[in-house]
């Protein structure tokens, strides 16, 4: 047994480059292409869960030739639009699609997403499609069992105005900690995977600022914060020397080209996510059974 994870977007709200942006970093992305552009935050798993929903999941889906009707669960971090554009749910069915190899989707989110999606909706959901699609609103630490699957939401550090969430993601032996957006934990959430004896393979940092350090109180996190929380955990002892370490949802404010990442991910121990990224865990082996493909 294992899961494939794939980084789709790697990009904070606007894109490397910015759409309307000519700062150093954005000209520069434009000039040398490749893995210095970032597209909005997406992740697939195993080819039937994404991880958020972004304004750049139609081009992911052209760009790795993917399935998406294939996608059977999408878990929301929040309802902010780089995470969740739900205008494209429109197009799932009726004359839009056809031969689509799940025929129903199920989205996991919020309650502020749900209403979002209500809203952008409104105008041209067709009875076909809306009953393609079935909304369930989440608590916090009340965890989702399904197809093998045990996803469970934990709070997150982001927008006071809704509950955001982070996710532990488990299928077997296999376990992955998903903190996309967020700043630094709250001390519950240490206390609830220490309390469940988690172990966690994988844990996917937010980066979005970069080489600062914010402190407890911010929205995002940098790499001294990523750093403090892998010390958290390390102390919860849910995280050991096999656990593999990924940064992304980069911003262009944080001046983040290949040589500066390249830099990073020697001196903090982290993989650098870029849009394509591939990792297989195997959840019956440990670390040396874990790549990096590709």
């Amino acid at each position: 047994m294992s899961m494939r994870i794939q980084y789709l977007g790697t990009g904070a709200a606007e894109g490397v480059p910015a759409i309307f942006c000519n700062c150093n970093v954005c000209k520069t992305a434009r000039l040398r292409g490749g893995r210095e552009i970032r597209t909005r935050s997406q992740v697939w798993i195993d080819g039937c869960i994404s991880m958020d929903f972004p304004p750049d999941a139609y081009m992911h889906s052209v760009r790795f030739g993917l399935d998406f009707s294939a996608m059977k669960h999408l878990f929301v971090t929040h309802s902010h639009m780089d995470h969740f554009y739900a205008h494209d749910f429109i197009l799932r069915g009726y004359k839009y699609a056809h031969g689509m190899t799940e025929p129903t989707l199920h989205i996991w989110c919020n309650a502020e997403v749900a209403k979002v999606f209500a809203e952008c909706t409104a105008r041209e959901m067709t009875p076909q499609v809306g009953k393609g699609i079935e909304l369930h609103v989440l608590k916090a630490y009340e965890p989702v069992c399904m197809d093998g699957y045990f996803v469970t939401p934990l709070p997150a550090r982001h927008d006071c105005k809704e509950d955001c969430f982070v996710y532990h993601i488990r299928k077997g032996n296999a376990n992955i900690l998903y903190l996309n957006d967020t700043g630094r934990l709250y001390p519950e959430v240490y206390e609830y995977l220490k309390r469940v004896g988690a172990k966690f393979d994988l844990v996917s940092f937010d980066c979005t600022l970069g080489k600062e350090t914010r402190g407890e109180n911010a929205r995002h996190m940098g790499i001294g914060d990523n750093m403090a929380v892998k010390a958290a955990l390390e102390q919860c002892g849910v995280v050991d020397s096999s656990t593999r370490y990924v940064i992304t949802h980069f911003s262009h404010n944080s001046g983040l080209l290949q040589e500066t990442l390249a830099e990073m991910e020697k001196e903090y121990g982290v993989t650098a996510a870029y849009d394509g990224l591939e990792i297989r865990l195997h959840s019956e082996y440990k670390e040396e059974n874990n790549e990096i493909l590709p």
